[in-house]
């Protein structure tokens, strides 16, 4: 008796995400050069054919890559969304935010998945446009809507959210790429807990709402 058809599609979409996490390993790694789509293959341990047979092109799977990870990632980007009404302070907020970040870079598959994506990305504007609404831009609108709940509060001036997230984000993500990408720690190792601190403190400092009454 032949397999149902739900139970086929089943089978294909478990193989699928197989593979995708195969591929992703191998796309990570630092090598020097991007793999080809054999070598891709060769890493999955399948033919050139059966990747093309899941994915159709190297462009294809990578874009695979970056939103199987971003649907994974659903229940944190709602998380980071999120403002409690008991959460103390907009300093503790923050905090807690690039906390999970750092946390996220280095334990999880964030720091992966933003590694493939500059590699391939400026070297392909489709991958590029890919990693940027898969991977970076989630990461960025959840953190803009985390702000707006705080000028809605009243615990931030109002100001443009989507300016603000950028220049919370960017410095940490930058000391990341610096000290596990590109091997900062080597060559001048950085205290990541002492950059948050300092500048949550600034951060705060800019858009807290009690500047609104200094100012005034």
């Amino acid at each position: 008796m032949s397999r149902t058809l739900g139970a086929r599609n089943a089978q294909f979409a478990e193989r699928r995400n197989a593979l995708i996490a195969k591929a992703k390993e191998r796309l990570a790694l630092q090598t020097g050069s991007t793999p080809s789509f054999r070598e891709l293959a060769l890493a999955c341990g399948v033919s050139v054919a059966t990747l093309r047979h899941y994915f159709g092109s190297r462009e294809a799977l990578i874009k695979a890559v970056f939103a199987f990870y971003l649907q994974g990632g659903q229940k944190h980007l709602a998380r980071a969304r999120q403002v409690s009404e008991d959460t103390a302070t907009l300093e503790v907020s923050l905090h807690e935010f690039l906390q999970r970040v750092v946390r996220a870079w280095s334990e999880g598959a964030v720091g992966s998945l933003h590694r493939i994506g500059l590699a391939e990305g400026l070297r392909n504007t489709h991958t590029a446009l890919d990693y940027l609404v898969d991977v970076l831009e989630p990461t960025l609108q959840a953190l803009e809507v985390r702000l707006q709940n705080y000028v809605s509060r009243g615990d931030m001036v109002a100001c443009d959210t989507r300016h603000a997230a950028l220049m919370l984000l960017s410095p940490l993500l930058l000391a990341l790429l610096h000290q596990h990408d590109l091997g900062g720690t080597r060559c001048r190792p950085l205290s990541l807990p002492a950059l948050i601190d300092e500048h949550v403190r600034v951060f705060v400092r800019a858009y807290g709402a009690r500047n609104v009454v200094a100012g005034g």
